[in-house]
């Protein structure tokens, strides 16, 4: 299905929707898009005929080829009919009469045994374009701008053997208004996007469970925006895996006001059947994609998640968090040189359910403030292999080979942890030796500082071992750790613990050498 929306989307974008103002014919308009689509990888076949003020292209076909080592998948769509239309100006209308039909192809790959099979999966799918684009610029430099369009996506679902591997799912986008290029610049493909959208939804096919249950699921967003650019070096492309996490540049962002989500389990049996309904307020997704490095940060305000049914405790749960915020920065490419890679978590003011409380505090020693939780990770790797390169990567796997990168530095810039009246702050910086690992196929000996600061962890170990969520056993034991590795603070229940790793092996706590 990913090969499938991705094609698909990029041509209902692309086809949708400053160069220097320039009189552009409808034969230019058709020519210089199906040139740029070509070096994208999508080579086209339609018939071409003039109607009046109107070049009418029927029967366009195009597909896209992802080779994924032993097995390729293989994508191809069919416009039925587009229309471009002189405009005044020296501009083009361009709208599409009938919807695009898509298949999309997958071999299942060897048996376990590891035999071919002639067995495939087939995705189908069309989508509904509504709107007129104006083209205007010149064949070298396309500006697509558009106004109150919607797009209308329908995948079938898919059955193999009589079970369902994938479920039905339409997805409708609608007040889609902004801008779109498509241009030769530097020698390569760049294309700028400024859209915006009232609304997104999605719904899936009810689906039929095992055990005889009913499963919905369905997905709102309202007031997205999406801003950026996007570019491809000049050439042909045969390998989309190379051409796209390679040799492609992106800087993307995405935003929406809100959203809302539900899954409805409905069941005949007693007790059975459940509803779970999330909101989120503004929510962002920044993608980047730059020297064989891809990254992305997304943040969701404002998240409420309700569940409900009669097997919950109370017949619903509540939980909330003001904020959450993942973001990650890889580098695919091999390189010789170190390359930086980054990984943050981050969860504010979790709010659990009273119920959740009961259980695990059931006599009420813990304060039930709102958790907080942020990681932040960075350092230097390298990688000697193309992680894009499926041949290889599968190669790879089936010889129980390593894998093909090594982490030399590691940055903590931050630690915290805010749970039950108890803060943990720290950070640290380390580095791995260029040493054989003292267990094989395990990581090298490492060096490095860890500095925590530690606010009122003693007395939740106490709290906890009263309520007897912690064994009296395991209290006496972590309260030890903390004596040897902590020493108080300038404040009433402060600890701090400098924690170093030396190259010798040595582990040094607060200036004193541990004794293991």
């Amino acid at each position: 299905m990913r090969s499938l929306f991705t094609t698909t989307a990029l041509t209902a974008v692309c086809l949708m929707g400053t160069p220097a103002l320039a009189d552009i014919t409808p034969e230019e308009a058709w020519e210089a898009y199906r040139g740029q689509m070509a070096q994208m990888g999508m080579e086209s076949t339609a018939e071409v005929t003039r109607e009046g003020d109107t070049l009418v292209v029927r029967n366009m076909v195009y597909g896209v080829e992802m080779d994924l080592g032993e097995i390729t998948v293989t994508t191809t769509t069919t416009a039925p009919e587009i229309r471009f239309q002189e405009q005044s100006g020296g501009t083009v209308g361009m709208w599409f009469v009938e919807p695009l039909n898509s298949i999309s192809v997958t071999p299942m790959g060897p048996d376990l045994d590891g035999t071919m099979t002639d067995d495939t999966m087939e995705t189908r799918s069309t989508m509904k374009i509504d709107g007129v684009s104006i083209i205007s610029g010149s064949p070298e430099d396309l500006l697509f701008t558009f106004e109150n369009s919607a797009i209308e996506m329908t995948n079938e679902p898919v059955l193999m053997d009589d079970q369902m591997i994938q479920p039905g799912l339409t997805a409708k986008i609608i007040g889609i208004g902004g801008t779109y290029t498509l241009a030769q610049r530097d020698g390569g493909l760049t294309s700028d996007m400024d859209i915006t959208a009232s609304a997104l939804t999605y719904d899936f096919d009810p689906m039929d469970t095992e055990t005889g249950d009913k499963v919905d699921m369905g997905f709102a967003a309202n007031d997205m925006t999406i801003t950026g650019s996007f570019s491809l070096p000049e050439g042909e492309h045969a390998d989309f895996m190379q051409s796209i996490f390679g040799e492609s540049a992106m800087d993307i962002t995405m935003a929406m006001a809100g959203s809302t989500s539900s899954i409805v389990i409905e069941s005949d049996a007693p007790g059975g059947g459940m509803k779970i309904d999330a909101a989120t307020g503004g929510s962002t997704l920044d993608m980047t994609l730059q020297d064989g490095a891809i990254g992305y940060d997304a943040t969701v305000e404002d998240l409420n998640v309700i569940a409900a049914g009669a097997q919950i405790p109370g017949g619903q749960v509540n939980v909330a968090m003001k904020s959450y915020n993942t973001a990650l920065l890889f580098p695919l490419a091999a390189s010789e040189e170190l390359q930086p890679f980054e990984l943050r978590l981050g969860m504010e003011e979790l709010v659990l359910p009273e119920i959740a409380w009961m259980i695990a505090d059931p006599t009420g020693q813990l304060p039930h403030d709102p958790a907080s939780l942020r990681i932040a990770l960075d350092g230097t790797l390298e990688n000697g292999m193309d992680l894009f390169d499926v041949a290889a990567m599968t190669a790879l796997e089936e010889n129980d080979g390593e894998m093909p990168f090594k982490v030399e530095t590691v940055n903590i810039p931050e630690i915290f942890l805010n749970l039950a009246g108890a803060t943990i702050k720290g950070e640290g910086t380390g580095h791995f030796l260029d040493q054989e690992a003292a267990v094989p196929g395990g990581m090298p000996p490492f060096a490095g500082k860890l500095s925590l600061n530690m606010v009122g962890v003693t007395d939740l170990i106490t709290k906890l071992s009263s309520a007897g969520i912690l064994p009296p056993e395991q209290a006496m034991s972590a309260q030890m750790m903390l004596g040897l590795f902590a020493r108080p603070g300038e404040t009433a229940g402060e600890l701090v613990s400098e924690i170093e790793m030396t190259e010798d092996g040595q582990i040094i706590a607060n200036g004193q050498p541990l004794p293991f």
